[in-house]
């Protein structure tokens, strides 16, 4: 019964308290009828490969596997929001991506003729040029979700597409992908400041024909990539 009784007191206290912050007057009630305006993005990334092997591996001799590993980057980026209507803006968000992905190859190397695992790791610094959707929801006081999709050009300043070396694996300085992802704007008293998900789906092929080894057992190979980013408008 104590227990219930602690319970009830805390319900009753969330209440009161959810109850006080609603009645509370919202921050910057007319920030959402700005029609331009700007902010900055700081985010983490995740790149990664998807990668489609041929068919049948066994028609390249020595070539078991390849997989991909990767580990988390940084994003930088500038925001610019146009309002299209109450629930719809375009966004341009020109932005410095770095991260680096690593390929596993389980093969018989050329050289000792001993099969083993061999890496090659890729770093890349991207500079992304998005263009978003974003769809809102009605705001609720002082936050408002949205979700959001677009599309994205990259270039690659770190690209080795056009290095002579056949212990570098190659890859395109040109990508494209497609964006979707969700997050919650959050209103206080001087910016905005919004949390956000989001997920990359390269469309376009990163295999660069240079006639070595390793390139012979993937059939196409393109960007995906998982990102968090905190936005201050």
């Amino acid at each position: 019964m104590k227990k219930l009784r602690t319970y009830i007191v805390m319900g009753l206290c969330l209440v009161a308290m959810s109850s006080f912050a609603q009645n509370l007057p919202p921050n910057q009630p007319k920030y959402d009828k700005k029609p331009v305006h700007f902010g900055f993005l700081l985010g983490v990334n995740y790149y990664d490969f998807h990668i489609q092997t041929i068919e049948d591996l066994s028609t390249v001799p020595g070539y078991y596997s390849v997989r991909s590993e990767t580990a988390p980057g940084y994003t930088i980026g500038i925001i610019a929001n146009l309002r299209l209507t109450d629930y719809l803006d375009l966004r341009f968000i020109p932005a410095f991506a770095a991260t680096e992905r690593t390929l596993i190859f389980d093969v018989i190397e050329p050289i000792s003729e001993k099969r083993t695992e061999v890496t090659r790791d890729i770093q890349s610094s991207f500079i992304d040029f998005p263009f978003e959707l974003k769809w809102k929801s009605q705001r609720i006081n002082n936050y408002r979700l949205y979700v959001l999709g677009g599309a994205k050009y990259s270039y690659d300043v770190s690209s080795n597409e056009h290095v002579e070396d056949d212990r570098v694996f190659k890859i395109p300085h040109n990508d494209f992908s497609y964006e979707f992802g969700f997050g919650v704007d959050i209103y206080f008293e001087f910016f905005k400041f919004s949390p956000q998900i989001k997920g990359s789906w390269g469309f376009a092929d990163l295999i660069v024909d240079d006639g070595t080894f390793y390139i012979e057992g993937i059939n196409r190979l393109e960007t995906r990539g998982i990102f968090l980013n905190f936005t201050f408008e």
